[in-house]
């Protein structure tokens, strides 16, 4: 696919997002209160077009970060009486990896059309990158909230490129919902985070707090202890029947650090930079992983 990724699609900057209001529901509702920045950027995330008021097109772009299961890299033997780490977080931070390989797709485009206005934007921008993924025909959103993409699973990155390069109409039917009577992930939530089908109450969410907000005491709060998960969850992406058909990722630099699969409060990784576990900081690792395996 464009510059290496695994997939991607076109669709226009004018469709309407018929996943924004759940965003704004969320936000009215409260299951987003730890991420106060959600509120104060709402009418950008919702309308892309009022931060980008001259994108005409959107090239929605997907990358697999899947490389196996713990038990592949780190053995059933080294796993016992260890926290794991989200799968996301073995290797090297995405986020300046994929916002290169954009701008080397941003300049060919731009090549290709003889100039123009080209903005990448990935989960960290103002951007609704999952409801864009489901207008583009990548996938559908699962009862878990995640994008479920037919041949990756939701083992994926999101990104994409908004220009004023006219790219044409989505080549791709939108893919239909196919949960079905399943209800797994909603079932297996460590902390009932899953509150009803595509609702996710951030509140309750291991990733809030032990990767987001990692030093904030709620994270020690009753029924938020004891998971077996030090940086990340993995849960409902391991029990999801889609990823089953997931294909692993040829990229190096999603393959596990040592150390970075599953540790305890004592041999907890301390060479974070440039990884995903930077962001909760490795002086915190200790009492995530303490924290998770409290009995």
């Amino acid at each position: 696919m464009a510059e290496g990724f695994d997939d991607a699609e076109v669709v226009p900057a004018d469709t309407v997002l018929v996943d924004a209001p759940r965003l704004v529901e969320a936000v009215r509702s409260g299951r987003l209160e730890p991420f106060p920045w959600m509120a104060e950027t709402l009418e950008q995330r919702t309308d892309l077009r009022r931060r980008l008021p001259w994108a005409t097109s959107v090239l929605v772009v997907a990358q697999s970060y899947f490389t196996g299961n713990h038990d592949e890299h780190a053995g059933a033997a080294a796993l016992a009486g260890k926290a794991r780490v989200s799968r996301y977080a073995w290797g090297s931070d995405y986020h300046g990896f994929l916002r290169r390989r954009l701008r080397r797709l941003r300049r060919a485009l731009l090549d290709e059309a003889g100039g123009g206005r080209c903005a990448p934007f990935l989960d960290v921008d103002a951007v609704l990158e999952r409801a864009w993924a489901k207008a583009a025909g990548l996938g559908f959103v699962g009862k878990s909230g995640l994008l479920i993409h037919r041949g990756l699973g939701t083992w994926t990155f999101l990104g994409g490129l908004a220009t004023d390069v006219d790219l044409g109409p989505c080549a791709r039917p939108p893919v239909a919902e196919a949960c079905g009577t399943c209800t797994a992930c909603l079932d297996a939530c460590p902390t009932g985070a899953i509150v009803a089908p595509q609702v996710v109450d951030a509140r309750r969410c291991l990733v809030t707090w032990n990767i987001e907000e990692a030093s904030d005491p709620r994270g020690d709060a009753p029924g938020m202890t004891g998971h077996g998960w030090a940086a990340g969850c993995d849960v409902c992406q391991e029990v999801c029947p889609w990823n089953r058909f997931a294909k692993r990722t040829t990229e190096a630099r999603f393959l596990p650090r040592p150390g970075h699969v599953a540790f305890d409060a004592t041999d907890a990784p301390t060479d974070v930079e440039g990884t995903p576990l930077a962001r909760p900081g490795a002086a915190v690792l200790p009492a995530l992983a303490a924290r998770a395996l409290k009995p």
